[in-house]
């Protein structure tokens, strides 16, 4: 048995045993009011140093703050229908976290957790939370937004969508329910870097909550194959070398290179040899992201301005693009087109799945399909440009947004605002918590407790955004995938030639949103 089975087998005794012992020591009484028996390390009593506003009395995460208002704020509404992206086109990205049991391919743990933040929700204020899937939010929001028909009080399109729907006027600004008192923005279930990186004239039209853990879902970082790189680097301790901060571009080319080379001995490299990379074309942005550079940034009001172009940006730029691209190591997705392979990502997949490459570039959603190989891995952050680098970055690449829909009168908008403080705030304290802890470090073996720094803490603590990337700025998403398509790294002469249209497309959302 491999040992990242044994220690997923370990953890979950340790959590049977742990849990045991609670019990014992507590009588076998839950205090937890609507506790049906998930453990979470974000339950009543373990939120010591959180400001009491947003607790409630069990010491849960709560909007204390507006407990005044819940009563006229809900009226006499029972239910809250929040639109969302379901699988009938989706295959990998929709959405789980709102209502129970939608899907039988749930991880239980996460239907368990849904159930809590909904029987809190329940109990709390007599409201049921009921999801409104889609196969297509975008477009469904916009029907709506055209002839109401009351199908949906909260809506949770992709990041992509938001700014689209953004710029038709479709959201209410969320600072105005804040003005309130209504929300919160500052509460802990809300991400921060979101607020700051997708505000614009100091408006936010959609931020990103606990309601979801897509944005989670759709981080960035790199898996390894531990057993592999000890047959050629018996003393390599790779978590603390990412602890140490050495973690760079440099020692994942000097390492990953070493194991690329032609294994059936045909005379050519391709799918079924070894690698020492697996990528696709769009990942060389989240390496650029993990740098610490970004494709925009704001100005003094607010705006958005252009950040690629710099010395450092071009610099850097031309380092990831120059080393993907060198002495044949990295096996690009897409390349295998070339070699008459149709589905190139589960091909792309078996590279590492089947042991032929130490190193994948992986949205965290890929880690469920890595269960059906027997491998041991694990996960660490996309590396730094340099060591000089001050922290790691991981970029959220998508999604979900939480808006409110401009459609709604006054009195609906005021409630649909409080209901996602509400919903982030019960998802932090339990659908947030059972993903990170109970999936991805337990079920998932990823977390490794022998480092002062816990890994996936050090991936999650430093999550980023970039509103010229999210709103793709006349073309800057697919600037740097565009470039490693062509096997090019003339950055430079790639940018000034969409310079014009970045700025105009800047200065379009800038009036826009001035209106």
């Amino acid at each position: 048995m491999k040992t990242r089975k044994l220690t997923a087998l370990l953890l979950c005794l340790l959590l049977i045993a742990s849990c045991l012992l609670v019990a014992c020591d507590q009588g076998g009484d839950d205090t937890s009011s609507g506790s049906t028996g998930t453990t979470s390390s974000t339950d009543s009593g373990n939120n010591s140093g959180i400001d009491a506003k947003y607790l409630d009395a069990n010491g849960r995460y709560w909007p204390s703050y507006s407990d005044s208002m819940s009563e006229s704020l809900i009226g006499d509404r029972t239910e809250i229908r929040v639109l969302v992206t379901s699988n009938e086109v989706e295959t990998t990205y929709y959405s789980e976290e709102i209502e129970p049991d939608m899907y039988p391919t749930t991880d239980a743990t996460l239907n368990e957790a849904v159930r809590e933040r909904n029987n809190l929700v329940s109990e709390k204020l007599g409201i049921e939370i009921k999801a409104v899937p889609v196969a297509n939010v975008q477009e469904t929001f916009r029907q709506e937004a055209l002839a109401p028909t009351g199908m949906f009080d909260i809506a949770m399109p992709t990041f992509a969508s938001c700014a689209v729907l953004a710029q038709e006027g479709m959201f209410y600004d969320l600072r105005d329910f804040e003005d309130k008192g209504i929300i919160d923005l500052s509460a802990p279930w809300y991400d921060q870097n979101a607020n700051e990186s997708l505000s614009i004239q100091n408006r936010i039209y959609f931020t990103v909550s606990d309601m979801s853990i897509m944005h989670k879902i759709n981080c960035f970082a790199m898996t390894y194959n531990p057993d592999l790189l000890s047959t050629k680097y018996p003393d390599l301790d790779l978590l603390q070398l990412v602890v140490d901060g050495e973690w760079t571009l440099d020692k994942l080319y000097e390492i990953g290179r070493s194991f690329s080379g032609d294994a059936d001995g045909d005379g050519q490299q391709n799918h079924t040899d070894n690698w020492g990379l697996v990528s696709g074309y769009n990942d060389v942005i989240h390496f650029y992201m993990a740098s610490g550079e970004r494709l925009c940034t704001k100005d003094e009001n607010d705006n958005p301005i252009l950040a690629i172009g710099s010395d450092s940006s071009i610099t850097v730029s031309q380092k990831i693009l120059s080393m993907l691209e060198e002495n044949n190591w990295v096996s690009f997705a897409q390349d295998l087109s070339n070699e008459g392979v149709t589905d190139i990502w589960n091909t792309s997949l078996a590279i590492f799945g089947e042991e032929r490459a130490p190193f994948r570039v992986s949205v965290f959603s890929a880690i469920k399909k890595l269960r059906a190989y027997e491998l041991d891995y694990g996960v660490i952050p996309m590396p730094k440009a340099s060591a000089d680098q001050d922290q790691y970055y991981t970029h959220a690449s998508g999604g979900y947004g939480v808006v409110v829909p401009t459609h709604l009168n006054e009195s609906d908008a005021n409630f649909a605002a409080y209901m996602i403080d509400v919903l982030s705030a019960g998802g932090k304290q339990y659908i947030a918590t059972a993903y990170y802890d109970q999936i991805l470090k337990n079920k998932d073996a990823l977390s490794d407790t022998s480092k002062e720094v816990d890994i996936l803490d050090l991936i999650f603590e430093n999550i980023v955004y970039d509103v010229g990337y999210i709103y793709d700025m006349g073309g800057l998403r697919t600037l740097h995938a565009d470039l490693i398509a062509d096997k090019s790294t003339d950055i430079v002469s790639a940018l000034e030639a969409i310079r014009g249209q970045v700025t105009e497309k800047i200065n379009q959302i800038v009036e826009t949103y001035s209106k």
